[in-house]
């Protein structure tokens, strides 16, 4: 047996495991939601298999190389998980990726809860917690694609560029959430921060907040700075607590 021919059964189980045991499941009765303004949740098993190897440090990413436009195929990941705390308001968070990005859904949903949750984040001061569902949620957390976040924040203009937080929903852009902004980066953040901030800045949109300014060049930037576009003199983060 040839070199060549050893590897074709290889590469079919590879691919086999892809389809069918990766972040994602296929539909198996054509039962999934292609965009259409705004998403409807169809259920997304956990990730079984290890050989795909997502790297935490790529925010559950296999690989770094983003689609344009990944076909608009919107799943839930499916999990829950109970608020660590007791605070006076539970906000509910659903979380969402699109197919086609190669990411790990379960450590997504992991990074974002733990942002949420951190003690520097909108629960520091004891007022809410955010405890994850895969049903009907206070708040939508959907990872996608540049061309399908277009498509969800509209009318929001987010030009294939950033992200958006509206009533009841976020929408992360992939392509900064694997790379980053390089407004952000220039000001020495790295990207795992700019994740946190990213998390953060979004879902503050859907608490209620609104665009800031930078009080004092040099300070920690306010989370609700646009720090995608620029930091104005203060410094990267990704913090409610921190940024005043």
């Amino acid at each position: 047996m040839t070199r060549g021919s050893r590897l074709v059964p290889v590469l079919a189980w590879l691919l086999a495991v892809g389809a069918t045991t990766g972040f994602i499941a296929p539909p198996d009765d054509g039962a999934h939601k292609v965009v259409a303004g705004r998403q409807a949740a169809v259920e997304v098993p956990p990730s079984k298999s290890p050989t795909l190897g997502f790297v935490p440090e790529q925010g559950g990413l296999w690989r770094l190389e983003i689609p344009h436009d990944a076909g608009g195929d919107v799943r839930t990941v499916r999990g829950r998980s109970d608020p660590p705390r007791e605070a006076g308001r539970t906000v509910s968070v659903r979380v969402l990726v699109e197919v086609g990005l190669g990411i790990d859904g379960q450590e997504f949903a992991r990074q974002v809860m733990a942002t949420l949750n951190d003690e520097r984040g909108w629960g520091h001061d004891g007022s809410i917690v955010f405890a994850r569902t895969d049903g009907e949620a206070d708040v939508d957390v959907t990872l996608a694609s540049p061309a399908t976040t277009d498509a969800l924040c509209a009318p929001v203009a987010t030009g294939g560029r950033v992200s958006c937080g509206r009533v009841g929903f976020a929408v992360l852009n992939a392509e900064r959430w694997a790379h980053g902004a390089e407004p952000f980066l220039e000001a020495g953040g790295t990207v795992a921060e700019y994740r946190r901030y990213l998390v953060s800045h979004e879902v503050g949109h859907v608490l209620g907040q609104a665009h800031v300014r930078c009080p004092v060049p040099g300070a920690p930037a306010p989370v609700m700075l646009q720090q995608t576009l620029g930091l104005d003199g203060c410094l990267p983060n990704g913090w409610p607590a921190l940024g005043g």
